[in-house]
């Protein structure tokens, strides 16, 4: 599910100019060879705009000499141009630190030279860096600001887009009332203007608003308009999501026909465009619907691909050096299995070996009764010895089976790894009573592009194996790492009716370990934890490498529980807050807003 949240300068622009294409650019470059100091920042300027949507480091190449001629000449206009192009562009990084340093920049000097249609496209550029950093109290008095300089200009356009993104983040701090009050301001006033586009997009966010206050029927009303709307422009994306929204539209509705319908319909665009964060969303969606259907053989199966795209999604830079990292694992795992198997070749040859000695021997013995005490010591002495080594053989064969059960154990809960062993096979389980413990490392993916890559790994096995000793100790079951996040659980495959404190207790001893590694280590790491406890399906994923998966409603609630903590706290939800509130001390949190869920109650662990 995607909320449509507009930025107004950035569409105006990209938009507007013809030149934001392959051919256009090269002709600005050609141009840029012969203008004058003047006529050369604004080039620079529109190349930098030029490149928001296809390269950043293009875009901040441009940005920066565009800044460096501006401040040379004194142009305070295209200065502050510069700045912006420089913010969105490390906005779109990511970097919104920085991103928010360049806005202000260009607020200060669009307030100098009194451009107030500019000063209002700053600040709103300003909130919106505050929206993506969470600091919604922030964010809403920038918009604010450029809302009345807006009504003020009459600037009805750029009007619209204060009242959507007002609108977006009153949604995103689970006011959907407000937040739909804003959102019918900004469709009215689009419809005045003519602004399809705009007119689509907001429409597909009131059926988000409507669908969070269960007010269906509603929400459907407006998804549908939103659909033949974007259908019409033949923009694929938006028609994907929104047929995702519908699909979880139908499953809340409990229209399995129709949510699987309109769910094939996105799934079929989203792949057709590689969008691959709408697939990632399209087969979690269908993994509850089948999952609502009791179907949990589909709903694995589903989940497993939602898995798979949310990896390559994640598999850049670092991701894919882990992936090598993991790959070298498996070729020795491999390698080790394969010099198992020449071992018991090498023991069968032995079996035979002695078989034929056998047999020659008692041939030699009806053939030549001369040599007869010469067979029987010479056959005594090589018995002794193929006796000796069969039993070194049989000693190496238990040895190396047990490696491989440990290999084995390392991949695979006990008990599954046992049905695997004796059955071939483990058919997928549901457990009611589990806690699900996920966490993450702040700011990864930043940090791990400064990184040796070798450094990297080291410190993540470093990290995860002393995770692994904590949660063993705890009878806690570790289910698999994706990059740098750590997914843990209590209560399967082995029920334990002190889940939740096993969890609870884990996530405390994990946080006091890392506070004091960060003592004497170089690099600090920080993680966010989440637990949440419910129901979970658990089964083997593939037939060639097994891969122990769980998921469900509580798997997703968990990873919200994270996402929604504060570096180095452990956030709970009500559910495990309730189970174990009388063994640990909380802080308790103001309600927040969690995607899919509505307003969710928090608390925070005591350490």
């Amino acid at each position: 599910m995607k909320l449509l949240t507009t930025i107004f300068i950035c569409i105006c622009l990209l938009s507007d100019m013809s030149w934001a294409g392959d051919h256009m650019t090269a002709t600005l470059e050609a141009s840029l060879k012969r203008a004058g100091d003047r006529e050369k920042i604004k080039i620079l300027n529109e190349l930098a705009r030029a490149h928001w949507k296809t390269s950043q480091k293009k875009s901040i190449f441009y940005g920066k000499q565009a800044l460096k001629l501006a401040e040379a000449s004194d142009d305070k206009a295209e200065k502050a141009n510069a700045l912006i192009n420089l913010g969105v562009a490390h906005k779109k990084l990511s970097d919104y630190d920085e991103a928010l340093s360049y806005y202000l920049g260009a607020l200060k000097l669009r307030e100098d030279i009194g451009d107030k249609k500019g000063v209002a496209d700053s600040l709103h550029h300003i909130g919106v860096i505050y929206d993506y950093l969470k600091k919604y109290d922030d964010a809403l008095v920038y918009l604010h600001d450029a809302l009345d300089i807006r009504e003020e200009i009459g600037d009805k356009k750029g009007t619209a887009h204060s009242f959507h993104n007002m609108g977006v983040i009153y949604h995103q701090m689970g006011r959907y009332v407000r937040a739909l009050e804003y959102y019918q301001e900004a469709l009215k006033i689009r419809q005045e203007i003519g602004d399809k586009k705009g007119i689509a997009g907001t429409m597909n966010n009131i059926g988000i608003a409507y669908k969070d206050i269960i007010n269906y029927p509603k929400s459907l009303e407006y998804y549908l308009d939103a659909l033949r709307r974007f259908d019409g422009f033949g923009d694929k994306y938006e028609v994907a999501n929104i047929s995702n929204n519908i699909g979880q539209l139908f499953l809340h509705m409990q229209d399995y026909d129709n949510a699987f319908s309109y769910l094939e319909k996105g799934l079929k665009l989203a792949q057709e465009i590689e969008a691959k964060e709408l697939v990632r969303e399209n087969h979690m969606f269908r993994s509850d619907v089948y999952a609502e259907k009791g179907d949990y053989q589909k709903a694995l199966e589903c989940y497993r691909l939602s898995s798979q795209v949310r990896d390559q999604i994640f598999t850049e830079e670092s991701g894919k050096k882990i992936a090598d990292m993991q790959t070298k694992y498996e070729t020795e795992k491999k390698e080790k299995e394969i010099e198992l198997l020449k071992k018991d070749n090498h023991i069968s040859q032995l079996e035979l070996g002695k078989q034929r000695l056998l047999k020659n021997s008692l041939l030699a013995g009806f053939c030549f009764v001369l040599l007869l005490a010469f067979v029987m010591y010479n056959r005594y002495r090589l018995k002794k010895k193929a006796h000796a080594e069969l039993e070194a053989a049989h000693r190496i064969i238990k040895e190396e089976k047990e490696k491989s059960d440990k290999l084995l154990l390392n991949i695979l809960p006990l008990r599954v790894a046992n049905n695997l062993k004796e059955k071939g096979r483990a058919d997928p389980e549901s457990y009611d009573n589990v806690t699900v413990y996920f966490s993450d490392i702040v700011g990864f993916t930043k940090l791990s592009t400064k990184l040796d890559p070798i450094f990297l790994i080291d410190e993540l096995n470093d990290i995860f194996t002393a995770f692994d000793n904590i949660i063993e100790r705890n009878l806690c079951e570790r289910i698999k790492t994706i990059g740098d996040a750590y997914l843990c659980v209590s209560g399967m495959p082995e029920e334990n009716p002190n889940h939740a404190e096993n969890i609870v207790r884990s996530a405390i001893e994990i946080i006091r370990y890392l506070k004091d590694r960060s003592q004497h280590s170089d690099i600090q790491w920080e993680i966010r934890i989440g637990i949440h406890s419910g129901k979970v399906v658990g089964g083997v994923v593939g037939v060639k490498k097994y891969i122990y998966d769980v998921f469900g409603d509580t798997i997703n609630t968990a990873s919200r529980m994270e996402s929604n903590s504060k570096p180095m706290r452990i956030n709970v939800s009500e559910i495990t807050y309730q189970i174990v509130k009388d063994k640990f001390r909380f802080i308790e949190r103001e309600s927040i807003s969690v995607k899919g869920k509505g307003m969710m109650k928090m608390y925070f662990v005591e350490g």
